[in-house]
């Protein structure tokens, strides 16, 4: 199998498993895929032109920022509102990361992500 033949067979993988999942799976898989970024951007090198830095951090940003958009306020406004700042400021701090071309920001992203994160995952696990 080809290295193309593999990636689209992964890609095709992903349709699936999105296709047939839940709203609370798609919440945790793209918060998974923010955090991978976010993770793979603060262990390259952001200065090396090269890197994916920019690249990794800009996907997680437009992830953190879907997120956001997609918040529904109409059931627990509060409760929307706390995860919309925390959105907010995890968005706020790629950006900076970006550009600074500084994983610091990105770390602290990834901290206020992580919680988010676990608590879905317990939810998607049925551990509620």
């Amino acid at each position: 199998m080809s290295n193309i033949d593999a990636k689209e067979a992964a890609r095709l993988y992903r349709e699936r498993v999105i296709e047939g999942a839940s709203p609370v799976r798609i919440l945790r898989l793209l918060l998974e895929g923010a955090l991978r970024r976010i993770d793979r951007a603060v262990t390259s090198d952001a200065r090396d032109p090269a890197s994916n830095f920019v690249a990794d951090l800009q996907r997680a940003e437009e992830i953190v920022t879907e997120l956001r958009l997609a918040i529904d306020d109409a059931h627990a406004p509060e409760t929307a509102a706390r995860t919309e700042a925390v959105y907010d400021f995890a968005a706020t701090r790629i950006g900076l990361a970006i550009t600074r071309r500084d994983p610091a920001p990105a770390a602290e992203a990834a901290a206020v992500l992580r919680p988010i994160h676990e608590a879905w995952k317990r939810i998607d696990e049925g551990q509620t």
